[in-house]
């Protein structure tokens, strides 16, 4: 979870109720032509325009093409399109509006802290500083003024001191309130841009789903997670650290939890930027969202199971496997 294309024509269809949907613009393309001068797959609408600029080489290009970057007034993350309906699904947390929710969150990161700590140490040197002056400055005729002047600064910076991740949560808070007003953003691999997007969310996992204004979106098969293997082959899509579409790979590690609480295991580098994009097979089926990993530990990130997503948003068709 951390912290920036372009459109003409707007989406004509409205919103169902059953997902956000935002009013973004698309710029439209057309299909490519194969070797033999036909459309392939008689492609169309994004899935189209997506062929054409980035073709696919394999399953995990495939995977890209279904793959979103999300920008937030507070954030960035990723996601992917789980339907030709253009349903894209998330985490709650990269999307999420509740100012103090996220300001909760970003501030309790290790990333936060360790910015935090640094502005405190400044803070402690500047007043160290000052307090040195001020000695020297002891019993010299005529620096009275300067005196208090110093005392004044002095004072004002042991505030600001005490009282800087308080502010720092406020002013996250405010941002992210700011910001929900206006909505997100989405770009696809081609830096197409879908703005003033708006997200549901799930009731018991770190989930949301958004549509975007768009028909007929390449998207992702669901595979079962059930049946993983450890030692499995599995990859990342996203964005970490604002590098747009990278992929990375790892294993299956193991089942972890149950239930709610059930989370696939990998040794797949999850990191800022990748959280809510797919954790995905060798053949392209995701399996899992990529959603959180261990502090203070490598090689240990955690991705929601693929079946959540259909137990939260019934609006969606579930797989048969």
């Amino acid at each position: 979870y951390v912290l920036r294309g372009h459109a003409t024509a707007p989406a004509t269809r409205a919103p169902p109720a059953s997902a956000a949907r935002g009013a973004g613009q698309i710029r439209a393309a057309p299909p490519a032509p194969s070797a033999a001068g036909s459309f392939p797959h008689a492609l169309r609408g994004l899935e189209a325009q997506l062929a054409s600029t980035f073709p696919a080489r394999n399953a995990i290009e495939t995977a890209r093409n279904a793959t979103v970057f999300i920008k937030t007034g507070w954030g960035m993350g990723s996601g992917f399109i789980i339907d030709a309906d253009c349903h894209v699904i998330t985490n709650r947390h990269v999307v999420e509006t509740d100012g103090a929710r996220v300001a909760n969150t970003v501030v309790s990161s290790a990333e936060m802290r360790a910015r935090i700590a640094v502005a405190e140490q400044q803070l402690r040197a500047n007043i160290g500083q000052q307090l040195h002056l001020r000695r020297s400055l002891a019993g010299q005729p005529g620096t009275n003024l300067q005196v208090i002047e110093i005392d004044d600064r002095i004072q004002a910076m042991k505030e600001e001191l005490a009282d800087l991740p308080a502010r720092v949560n406020h002013a996250i808070s405010e941002k992210v309130e700011g910001s929900s007003r206006s909505g997100f953003t989405a770009m696809v691999v081609d830096g197409t841009e879908f703005a003033s997007l708006h997200a549901q969310y799930a009731d018991n996992h770190d989930l949301a789903i958004f549509q975007l204004p768009a028909d007929h979106c390449p998207h992702l098969e669901p595979g079962s997670s059930d049946t993983l293997a450890q030692g499995e082959r599995l990859y990342t899509i996203g964005n970490p650290s604002g590098l747009a579409y990278s992929v990375t790979s790892g294993v299956f590690s193991g089942d972890r939890g149950a239930g709610h609480e059930r989370f696939l295991q990998t040794d797949a580098p999850i990191n800022p930027g990748n959280s809510g994009g797919p954790l995905i097979r060798e053949n392209g089926e995701v399996v899992g969202i990529n959603t959180l990993v261990l502090q203070g530990a490598q090689g240990i990130g955690f991705a929601i199971p693929i079946e959540a997503v259909y137990q939260e948003f019934l609006q969606l068709r579930a797989p048969r496997h």
